[in-house]
């Protein structure tokens, strides 16, 4: 690819621009998207839903989040795909959050949602039918807004293996541009203040679908980019497939924490004064804890752990990020995505990972309220995901609003 098109492909903001503030999100999907300010409460979570058994379409549900409603904790409506088995795995908004661009991890199917309109009742507005065709490359993985589009991490080529790559697509769904990565891609993070872009690893597509991917077929690697020029600057390998790429918030950080999953730990990094990406292994879980998602508080005091395998959310006092210090677990059996809303005082979970993957437990979403001295459940925010009309869905990532 040459310089002109990586330029649009990583179209960055000015120099010397200074954004996402500490105080301003909610930022884990993208850094760029204003969704919810700091003060405000989320009146809708939004959660990307399979149906599963994979016989009746997959949708986005909406879940009432007002605690003064009377259905609150309860699903309001929901938004249908009007296609099965597409894997309903990871969603997110464009920059200002009018609409949400959510991937069918199996179909490579897009499907682009008014979330503006009427915020409680969601409407398809435009299905992309096959982003393998369109972009070249499969998986859809993680959606991260940027100005002019939104970037998707695929995890393959076109044709379900490596390597995987970033592209772009404008807010209409349209292809812009493809980066292919050296090898795997999993998810992304931007620091538009450093000028670096960080991915992460799992496998290419066809293993994917397969199921128990065997560990050689696994990646391990991190890689740093130049935001603006779009050139690999590092790579890093850590333990087996590392996920969430989770800066700390704010202008001034520099570094932050990524989690892999088949290794059980968690590394954390710091940027030098050089600009190199240091890594150090900080946590080490219990075998076969399969850490799953990742969430920092904005005031960068507090990491939460989703434990697929360990049935259990932990949080970590990370003052001193080499040194984080357990504060609480709550046990949510085969807890996944996470949510964490912009006050840091709420955390929503999830516990579907993959049809191919999940163990026999009862779906639902689950509210923690999180503080300084630990985590308690909230009781009247129990989501079913059991008993739709189409019978029992997994709820998989989720968006606030």
């Amino acid at each position: 690819m040459n310089r002109t098109a990586l330029l649009l492909l990583f179209a960055a903001l000015p120099v010397g621009i200074v954004i996402a503030p500490a105080s301003s999100g909610p930022d884990d999907e993208s850094v760029f998207v204003r969704a919810l300010p700091a003060g405000q409460h989320e009146s809708v979570v939004y959660v990307w839903t399979s149906d599963a058994d994979q016989k009746d379409p997959d949708f986005l549900s909406v879940l009432d989040a007002d605690p003064a409603s009377p259905s609150y904790g309860k699903v309001i409506a929901t938004a249908s795909t009007g296609s099965p088995g597409n894997e309903a795995h990871h969603f997110g908004y464009t920059t200002n959050a009018d609409r949400i661009f959510a991937g069918g991890l199996f179909s490579n199917r897009l499907f682009i949602y008014d979330v503006a309109t009427d915020p409680k009742h969601p409407k398809l507005v435009k299905t992309v039918p096959d982003l393998a065709a369109s972009t070249g490359f499969s998986g859809p993985h993680t959606f991260y807004a940027v100005p002019g589009g939104v970037l998707i991490a695929m995890l393959g080529s076109k044709e379900g293996g490596a390597p995987g790559a970033l592209v772009k697509l404008d807010n209409d769904g349209k292809f812009l541009e493809a980066h292919p990565a050296p090898d795997y891609m999993y998810d992304v993070g931007i620091k538009p203040e450093l000028n670096l872009i960080v991915t992460s690893s799992w496998a290419h597509p066809h293993a994917v679908k397969a199921g128990n991917t065997p560990m050689d077929q696994v990646g391990d690697e991190v890689v740093a980019w130049d935001w603006k020029t779009g050139k690999v600057l590092q790579v890093e390998h850590l333990d087996k497939s590392p996920l969430e790429v989770r800066w700390l918030h704010g202008p001034a950080a520099r570094g932050g924490f990524i989690n892999c999953a088949f290794g059980n730990s968690v590394w954390h990094w710091q940027v030098g004064n050089d600009g190199k990406l240091a890594f150090h292994r900080v946590i080490k879980l219990a075998d076969g804890s399969l850490p799953a998602d990742m969430r920092i508080s904005y005031d960068n005091k507090f990491l939460y752990v989703s434990l697929f395998g360990g049935g259990a959310v932990q949080q970590y006092d990370v003052a001193d990020p080499m040194q984080p210090k357990l504060v609480s677990t709550v046990t949510i059996p085969q807890a996944q995505m996470m949510k964490l809303t912009p006050d840091s005082k709420r955390l929503y979970v999830s516990n579907s990972l993959l049809s191919n993957l999940d163990g026999k437990v009862p779906y639902r979403v689950r509210l923690v309220n999180v503080g300084p001295t630990g985590m308690t459940l909230d009781p009247k925010f129990d989501v079913d995901f059991e008993h739709f009309p189409t019978g029992q869905a997994r709820p998989h990532d989720m968006l606030l609003k």
